[in-house]
């Protein structure tokens, strides 16, 4: 398709798949911030929830590589965790110099609270589709990722999976 061939605005279809998930990754990335305000967290907080539920125990400097964040960057918002009571830190088993983090009563009730909140976000999100148009979706993009050498959701809860986003779950 040449430029003259292209409406005003129009994009070249070669382009478009890519084009349209940075522009519908940015929008479901916004949505679910405003969505978490109330609760005083950010979608990087979800994560940190996520992945201490799912590997309780876990160092910082483990969760700090699984969030692809800089260990530095991580502490702070570790400490306000721990001032919030949502979250501990409790010496390593297997290493003095590391503290294993875990979620406590209150993390895993706000935990819960984010789930319900990404389970209607995933919901709201996707209305439009079928669950079959739903299910292919989702096996479509766990492919890119593969592909792309991405992981993650695969090793943390359920009930915040892609899958459940998309209004699979029944919690």
């Amino acid at each position: 398709m040449s430029k003259s061939d292209m409406g005003q605005g129009e994009l070249p279809r070669n382009g478009a798949a890519a084009f349209l998930l940075a522009q519908l990754g940015a929008y479901a990335s916004g949505q679910f911030a405003k969505r978490l305000e109330p609760l005083g967290f950010t979608p990087a907080h979800a994560g940190i929830f996520r992945i201490i539920a799912a590997s309780p125990g876990l160092s910082q400097q483990e969760l700090a590589a699984k969030l692809g964040m800089y260990a530095s960057r991580l502490v702070a918002i570790i400490d306000d965790l721990e001032k919030r009571g949502l979250i501990e830190r409790q010496p390593s088993n297997t290493d003095r110099r590391l503290y294993a983090l875990h979620l406590t009563k209150s993390g895993r009730e706000q935990l819960s609270a984010i789930g319900a909140i990404a389970r209607e976000h995933g919901r709201d999100l996707f209305d439009g589709l079928s669950d079959e148009e739903r299910s292919t979706l989702t096996a479509l993009l766990e492919r890119v990722a593969k592909k792309q050498g991405l992981q993650g959701y695969r090793n943390i809860s359920a009930d915040t999976s892609p899958k459940s986003l998309l209004g699979k779950s029944k919690n």
